[in-house]
């Protein structure tokens, strides 16, 4: 019966087993592993060290870019003003040497007149206009009306404008033969007084008069067009 209950020593050549495979196998493959762990978690922080450095790099990169293209763009802003400024320069020159009529003539409302200083009857007056490639002054409008009398002003008389009655009396007609549309007459003129046929410009208004009487006169023609600019 001792022999039965003898107690028997594990067989050192037995074949311990873990989930079906021997332990003996494992143990190694688990120690590798285990020293491998540290070196792993050795590299993790330098790797996203790496890669926050190469984050911040393009990072870096595309606001330089961003600035640059900022800064170019400000320059040519600035280039482009300086451009205007300077062609706003050159048209205010051309504008100034721009002569729109001739010396001793002056501009108003796109035409060019002329004030004699001489006098002369009503038709030597209209051929010293046609002279000049002008006529004696049609008058079309108040403010040109107002423009004449200021410089009726300076001379103080009375003086020959285009408008006449000796083709036909009563039928007041301009020099380029166009009726009267626009009419400044004195008080009580037109009266024909003594064959008065060729109109006066006064600072008062018109006035009918004598042909033959020797007064300044004022011609008109078109002003030369200046550049475009």
């Amino acid at each position: 019966m001792a022999e039965m209950y003898e107690h028997k020593e594990p067989d050192d050549s037995e074949e311990e087993t873990f989930g079906g495979q021997r332990l003996a196998e494992r143990r190694p493959r688990l120690l590798h592993s285990l020293r491998s762990l540290p070196e792993c978690l050795t590299w993790a922080p330098l790797l996203l060290l790496l890669l926050l450095f190469v984050s911040l790099g393009f990072f870096t990169l595309q606001l330089t870019t961003l600035v640059q293209a900022e800064v170019a763009q400000k320059q040519m802003q600035s280039n482009l003003e300086e451009i205007l400024q300077r062609l706003t320069r050159m048209n205010a020159t051309l504008a100034g040497l721009c002569h729109p009529c001739p010396q001793n003539w002056e501009f108003f409302g796109g035409s060019c007149y002329f004030f004699s200083w001489t006098q002369s009857d009503w038709r030597s007056a209209v051929s010293a206009c046609l002279l000049t490639g002008a006529h004696l002054v049609i008058i079309n409008s108040t403010e040109e009306e107002k423009f004449l009398n200021f410089w009726y002003a300076r001379n103080n008389k009375p003086t020959w404008i285009g408008l006449s009655d000796h083709h036909s009396e009563g039928s007041w007609r301009w020099v380029d033969d166009s009726p009267v549309q626009l009419s400044f007459w004195k008080k009580g003129e037109p009266n024909n007084h003594g064959d008065e046929d060729c109109v006066e410009l006064h600072n008062d208004g018109w006035n009918d008069g004598r042909c033959v009487t020797e007064n300044p006169w004022i011609c008109e023609k078109p002003s030369a067009p200046c550049p475009d600019l």
